[in-house]
């Protein structure tokens, strides 16, 4: 397994892993559709990728996993995308792609990371919870047409934070 930050001209990399989850995951699960993005063209895919940065994961030359960076100014980077092919669960691929979102945070001196995880989505809360992840108690609607809820969690990333508390 290798994990690996996608460069900005690998648009053709994130279209087939985001596509891959779109097509693989229950409605909802993500911003997008597969519907609408599997039309999108090459221009509408390098702005999605100049959004964020991509962390892939790639098994025998197969890209099977994915972790998204989402950076604003004035507030910590939020990881997205986070998802992982069927056939390869089980592996370590969703933990070594968090890990690779926590020391990208970590090597760019942000304190923490964020994330918004569906509420009921229990292997995800899961996985993130056993990643050191906690819940902030903060949550927010899916969406203006989504009256589902998500709840923010939240991890510390450098060793001089202390122990994991909710921000405030």
């Amino acid at each position: 397994m290798r994990v690996r930050q996608l460069g900005e001209g690998e648009w053709t990399v994130a279209r087939e892993i985001r596509l891959d989850a779109l097509a693989g995951s229950p409605p909802g699960t993500f911003a997008s559709r597969f519907e609408v993005a599997s039309r999108w063209d090459e221009a509408q895919w390098r702005q999605w990728m100049g959004t964020r940065l991509l962390f892939v994961a790639e098994h025998d030359g197969r890209v099977v996993g994915s972790a998204g960076i989402v950076t604003k100014a004035d507030s910590p980077p939020i990881v997205v995308s986070v998802w992982v092919n069927p056939n390869a669960r089980g592996t370590g691929a969703s933990d070594s792609l968090l890990a690779a979102t926590i020391d990208w945070a970590r090597a760019y001196r942000h304190g923490e990371l964020r994330l918004w995880v569906v509420e009921g989505n229990h292997h995800a809360e899961s996985l993130y919870l056993r990643t050191g992840f906690a819940f902030t108690g903060c949550q927010q609607r899916c969406g203006e047409d989504d009256p589902r809820l998500e709840n923010e969690m939240f991890i510390a990333v450098t060793s001089d934070v202390g122990p994991a508390r909710p921000p405030g």
